[in-house]
């Protein structure tokens, strides 16, 4: 499979005819293996094994010490000797094949039929109000019709040059935080304290564990501070959109936050200067 999710005349990746319930119950049991999620302005990547996954409305089950990931009915898998790749309109998502995977698993996937595929109705964002509404609705569709009423759904847009500096004072500060990268009909997420950040390249890269997070903020285009609800009430969300106005990758805060955590990080994104057009 090409690095851009097209198929070349001599791509030796074979289509999988599993859907994405049959993916998500296969990779969990994979093993160990490299899971990247990647588009052209970010990428995030992890070894070890995938946790429970989830569909768009169900809950996010999560364990730092896994890999998380939220999965698209619409998702399409092929399969190389040395990865499966999920595909869909944006992006790639792909499991890199170890020593430690269960090459039993790759082999049975390899054989399930095609199931049922399933819908998922869309939400009108224009119609909702935001202030009712679940973070992870938001995460399960960044889709163009979403973007578009940003700004009348009190959406604030800031500067996308603070995207390294941002990184670089959550790593100082040693605050947990997510990150969700978007690519291939997934939404890979980590949560945790990032223990390094590294500017010298072109991509500013942040390090948790065995977790790494990296942006181009030059594939930057628009930044944009949501809020919706999750467990430890209204969140804000940074929202990075590429030159394409698609939603590159988002950080924010999942699950149980304790006070003093979700008071630091709202004060940190209202001080994040406002794009002035």
């Amino acid at each position: 499979m090409c690095t851009d999710g097209r198929r070349c005349p001599n791509c030796p990746a074979g289509r999988l005819a599993a859907g994405s319930r049959a993916l998500a119950e296969a990779l969990p049991a994979l093993g160990t293996v490299v899971s990247v999620t990647a588009n052209d302005a970010a990428l995030l990547s992890q070894t070890g094994e995938y946790g429970v996954i989830a569909h768009p409305g169900e809950a996010l089950v999560y364990d730092e010490d896994r890999i998380g990931l939220r999965i698209s009915p619409s998702v399409v898998g092929y399969r190389t000797s040395r990865a499966l790749t999920l595909l869909d309109d944006f992006g790639t998502h792909r499991a890199y094949l170890t020593p430690l995977t269960d090459q039993l698993v790759v082999e049975a996937l390899s054989a399930t039929p095609a199931d049922v595929s399933e819908s998922v109705s869309p939400v009108d964002w224009g119609a909702v109000n935001w202030a009712d509404t679940d973070q992870l609705d938001h995460l399960d569709d960044l889709s163009h019709a979403r973007y578009q009423v940003l700004p009348f759904q009190g959406a604030r847009r800031i500067v996308p040059a603070v995207v390294p500096h941002l990184l670089a004072y959550l790593v100082s500060e040693g605050l947990g935080f997510t990150v969700a990268v978007r690519g291939g009909g997934c939404v890979q997420l980590h949560r945790g304290r990032a223990s390094m950040a590294d500017g010298a390249n072109q991509h500013f890269a942040v390090i948790f564990g065995a977790a790494r997070y990296a942006v181009d903020p030059v594939q930057l285009s628009e930044c944009w501070v949501t809020r919706a609800h999750g467990i430890s009430g209204p969140t804000s969300a940074i929202e990075l959109y590429d030159h394409s106005r698609h939603c590159v990758t988002v950080l924010t805060q999942t699950g149980a936050v304790c006070e003093h955590v979700r008071k630091t990080w709202e004060a940190m994104v209202a001080s994040l200067p406002t794009c002035e057009d």
